[in-house]
């Protein structure tokens, strides 16, 4: 979950994508080291690493802010099923992430918190 504190745009791969603040809930998946990728959400600005995600993206404004985090180990993947839910859910930004997937976006408007947890917990269970 990622606290955006103003609007915003994410330049990707020559392609504007337009943000708008709020609070956001990103969707990814990492089938191996979990751990690893999550840490280097978490350390992307003190590390200095090259975009390489979409959610680099956001990352590199060091005013936005990732404020919650919830590591689901499966070994299937789940990503998509839990951006399904979401999108039934939450207004999304079109073409982010998901770009290997049927899902329009892996990056979703949370304006109901616990509708989000709901969900999250749907998958834990």
């Amino acid at each position: 979950m990622i606290e955006i504190k103003k609007d915003y745009t994410v330049n990707f791969n020559h392609k504007e994508i337009k943000i708008n603040k709020g609070l956001y809930a990103y969707i990814g998946s990492a089938m191996k080291n979990l751990h690893q990728r999550v840490g280097r959400h978490l350390t992307f600005n003190e590390k200095a690493y090259q975009k390489h995600w979409h959610i680099d993206g956001i990352l590199e404004n060091e005013e936005n802010k990732i404020i919650f985090i919830a590591m689901l180990p499966s070994d299937r993947r789940i990503e998509e099923d839990i951006s399904i839910e979401f999108a039934k859910n939450f207004e999304f930004i079109k073409g982010f992430g998901a770009t290997d997937l049927t899902v329009k976006s892996n990056l979703y408007l949370i304006d109901d918190i616990d509708c989000f947890f709901e969900i999250i917990k749907n998958f834990i269970l």
